[in-house]
């Protein structure tokens, strides 16, 4: 799962452990709590770097990628629209890559 360590992911987390499987958290913690992450095990590494993504997936096999990594403040998405798109949908790009 990425973005696991924020305020939905981590209740996803929280959902998928309950339910019996084993959720891999991978969160660069910008905006996340690793504590929030307790219900998985945590990777700390960005879903943009395509070789970090790719060791995960090798050493944790997974049936589904669930992405929760985004910025979420309007305010802030209004003052810097670019950070939000490259975020957002940069960071969504690469991670199906």
């Amino acid at each position: 799962m990425v973005g696991g360590a924020g305020f939905i992911g981590s209740h996803m987390v929280k959902t998928l452990a309950l339910a019996g499987y084993e959720p891999v958290v991978l969160d660069n913690l910008c905006t996340g709590h690793a504590d929030a992450a307790r219900y998985g095990r945590l990777i700390v590494g960005d879903a943009g770097d395509a070789q970090a993504v790719g060791r995960l997936l090798e050493e944790h096999p997974c049936d589904a990628v669930m992405h929760f990594a985004s910025h979420i403040l309007v305010g802030e998405s209004v003052a810097d629209p670019a950070k939000y798109y490259a975020n957002n949908v940069g960071t969504t790009l690469a991670l199906l890559q």
